[in-house]
């Protein structure tokens, strides 16, 4: 009878170590794949960034030169303006393609330069706004992301499941020849998942841009002072 209980003892505490180590692998695994889908998402927000820049030249490119730009960035409350630096050194065969294929009605000259801008000003900021949702989504899956850390980091401290593991072998070594101290907590901590971060370089902000009938008078009158000109 001792005999059988001894084997359903043993049989019992080597199904729970299997499931310590089964869940653990199983929970790393997942935290690995949510910090890859993390990666993709960052990599594609970029990859919007790159065609929103595109649309910040073309929109630069429309208003001519710096002294249009410099009051129309002033109306929209935007002390640094993006993506200008990329724009700059840009050759003048660049910037006319550009504007490629884009057209603005109007009967007269100053008409369709007011509408070619106001018309790259609103794909501008739906962009804007869709960059900004993406943005906010993926703040927040790492914030959740960095929850499942804590959770992992807690639930699976390599310290504590050595003594569970210890206290079901009755004080018996997990690892042959036993652990100091220093050595523990050495392993214990290569176990640990650190917190993931993203820098303004990894995902840079952007500006907000009012909507264009909130500074589409004041607009019309610094493009016709312009046109003017």
């Amino acid at each position: 009878m001792e005999d059988d209980t001894d084997r359903v003892l043993e049989a019992l505490k080597v199904q729970i170590k299997k499931e310590i180590i089964d869940n653990y692998f199983a929970d790393r695994v997942y935290l690995e794949e949510e910090q890859e889908v993390l990666q993709g998402e960052a990599q594609e927000y970029r990859r919007g960034l790159d065609l929103l820049k595109r649309l910040y030249h073309a929109f630069y490119q429309a208003l001519g030169v710096e002294a249009a730009i410099a009051p129309v960035m002033k109306v929209l409350s935007l002390k640094e303006w993006p993506f200008y630096r990329e724009f700059g050194p840009l050759p003048e065969t660049a910037r006319q393609e550009l504007l490629r294929g884009r057209r603005a009605w109007g009967l007269t000259a100053a008409r369709r330069y007011r509408a070619l801008v106001f018309g790259l000003y609103e794909e501008l900021r739906r962009e804007t706004l869709k960059l900004k949702e993406q943005y906010g989504k993926i703040q927040t899956h790492l914030a959740l992301i960095n929850e499942d850390i804590d959770k992992f980091n807690l639930s699976y401290d390599f310290g504590l499941i050595a003594e569970q593991i210890e206290a079901l072998e009755g004080r018996g070594e997990v690892i042959s020849g036993g652990l100091l101290a220093p050595e523990r907590e050495e392993l214990s901590t290569r176990m640990r998942f650190k917190h993931r971060k993203l820098t303004d370089e990894d995902l840079p902000p952007l500006p907000d841009l009012p909507p264009l009938d909130a500074v589409k008078g004041e607009l019309a009158r610094v493009l016709a002072r312009m046109h003017r000109a």
